[in-house]
């Protein structure tokens, strides 16, 4: 099935949409699993934990520090590899969780072990509340990873606090905190997207603009401005041992008889015709076709002056023994052509590769117009 433009257009956005949640996500994330080694420390160390249980202190340290680097290490694909992205999602949302499902562990060994002072239980209490704020004040990009981390960091907590009844306050306030950071969730994952969506509107806009100011608005092709960077980066790549280029010029012989005959609405549905036409016979990726001011036209071919002038050639004489269909009339219309590749001895550079294809275009009007004419 055939990809139209604007099916294409959607896919690119949704595309990019993709790979900026996939950025967003790392970029938010990839130091925050080291947050998780920090409060261990603190509480540890205040708790004298390397002291009573050294074994499992040391291999939770390990544990939150290796699992920190994993996260860390998973760098987002290439933003234009949909599938990749998609992939990494996947695989993260297993990673994610993991740091506060460890630091829950914790969580409860120190509500349910007595060796753990009131004083060390607050300040991890404190420690998960500020976690499971992050989570989702933070982490928001995709709300399930914002629901499934702050879950993991907080229910099992909260599941502790009810069981025992000397902890039946602070179990009643962390509950109405919990209710409080299901309405923050929503609310920052609403403001992601809000955001994410004027991101894209001022993508498309820029694309758009960037595309006016290099396209001609009656025939679609590129313009003056576009045709000429493309031409002076092409003779500057030549120059430098890149490869080689030629340079088209097209003239509509008469065309001042066009408009003043039949009008200039026909007149410029001409112009388009023949873009149309000039696009069919010099095809991108190979040329580059532009309107260069009235009813002249240029192409940047990629390949040697003998094959573009082969092809000027037949399109100058396609168009002669026809007749060009515009706006329900059939009008006989024929062209001029200079053609010349770039010689960057002989050129030096772009304009002087343009002045000597120009000077082949007038040769070609000047020996009877309808032919194409090589310039030095």
């Amino acid at each position: 099935m055939k990809t139209t433009p604007a099916l294409a257009g959607r896919e690119e956005l949704r595309a990019w949409r993709l790979s900026q949640v996939v950025r967003d996500t790392y970029d938010r994330s990839k130091f925050a699993g080291f947050l998780y080694l920090f409060g261990w420390a603190v509480v540890a160390w205040l708790a004298g934990a390397q002291q009573f249980a050294p074994v499992p202190t040391l291999a939770m340290a390990g544990g939150f520090l290796l699992l920190g680097v994993l996260r860390l290490r998973m760098r987002p694909p290439p933003a234009d590899d949909v599938e990749a992205n998609r992939r990494w999602l996947r695989h993260y949302a297993w990673v994610l969780p993991l740091a506060p499902l460890a630091w829950s562990a914790v969580q409860g060994w120190m509500l349910l072990d007595p060796r753990f002072s009131e004083q060390v239980r607050m300040v991890s209490l404190i420690a998960t509340i500020g976690y499971a704020t992050v989570f989702v004040n933070v982490y928001t990009t995709v709300r399930s990873f914002a629901v499934v981390g702050a879950s993991a960091l907080f229910l099992p907590a909260l599941a502790l606090l009810w069981s025992q009844p000397s902890q039946r306050a602070l179990a009643v306030a962390m509950s109405f905190y919990a209710l409080y950071l299901a309405g923050a969730l929503l609310r920052t994952h609403a403001e992601y997207r809000r955001r994410l969506d004027l991101d894209l509107a001022l993508r498309q806009q820029r694309d758009l603009y960037e595309g006016l100011s290099r396209t001609d608005a009656l025939t679609g092709v590129h313009n003056r401005r576009h045709f000429t960077a493309r031409l002076d980066a092409l003779a500057q790549a030549a120059g430098q041992g890149g490869p080689g280029f030629t340079l088209l010029i097209l003239d509509i012989d008469h065309f001042k008889h066009v408009n003043d005959r039949h009008g200039h609405a026909v007149g410029d549905a001409c112009l388009k015709a023949i873009a149309d036409r000039l696009q069919r016979a010099f095809p991108p990726p190979r040329a580059l076709l532009a309107r260069l001011g009235g009813e002249e036209f240029g192409v940047l071919f990629d390949g040697p002056e003998a094959e573009a002038r082969q092809a000027a050639e037949a399109f100058r004489h396609a168009l002669a023994i026809g007749l060009l269909d515009v706006e329900g009339q059939r009008l006989p219309v024929t062209v001029s052509i200079g053609v010349g590749g770039f010689d960057p001895v002989r050129h030096g550079d772009a304009d002087g590769l343009y002045r000597a294809v120009d000077a082949a275009l007038y040769a070609a009007k000047a020996d009877g117009r309808d032919r194409v004419a090589v310039g030095g």
